[in-house]
């Protein structure tokens, strides 16, 4: 799938944040200090939720509340030989450098601050799974303060990091291949 194509995609299934907005704004959030298993390369426990017949999945607002608190993949479509993967992650400190060699990255920031660095220069690293690489830093790059509502989008190939987090993030993330 080209660039276009998948931002195009990405931008369609971050749509599905509005749901999770309405449940923050009723309360349902995450400030639990789950650690971000995927940032660890741990395989990230999924929620279960419900499949109809047409295939739409539905988590209920008690499973989103759970699934905040310790870093779930709400779903992921690789074993099904789909394109994207949908998850929410809770961070309490800087993580490392990351490269997904063939997915792009949406995240919608629900809570907190962090300093956010991409497309800098990184060497070495090495591959937590496949096409998905990790280094401890890197050099250069665009440096930004995300917040609260704040959505960026990372194409596959470039370097991202969490450096440092100065209030715990939790935040709502796409994968789309």
């Amino acid at each position: 799938m080209n660039t276009a194509k998948r931002t195009v995609v990405s931008v369609g299934l971050l749509a599905a944040v509005g749901g999770l907005v309405l449940l923050q704004s009723r309360g349902i959030g995450a400030s639990g200090t789950a650690k971000n298993a995927a940032a660890q390369g741990v395989t990230m426990a999924e929620a279960k939720g419900t499949k109809d017949g047409s295939g739409v999945m539905y988590f209920s607002h008690e499973e989103i509340a759970v699934a905040f608190e310790q870093s779930l993949a709400l779903y992921d479509g690789v074993p099904e030989k789909k394109n994207y993967r949908v998850s929410v992650f809770h961070r309490d400190k800087g993580g490392e450098v990351e490269i997904h060699k063939k997915d792009t990255d949406v995240f919608y920031i629900l809570e907190g601050e962090a300093t956010f660095v991409t497309g800098g220069r990184a060497t070495g690293g090495k591959e937590t799974a496949p096409d998905e690489i990790r280094i401890a830093t890197m050099e250069g790059g665009v440096t930004r303060k995300i917040t609260k509502g704040d959505v960026i989008v990372i194409p596959a190939n470039v370097t991202h990091w969490f450096k440092e987090v100065e209030k715990p993030v939790t935040y709502f993330g796409v994968k789309v291949q």
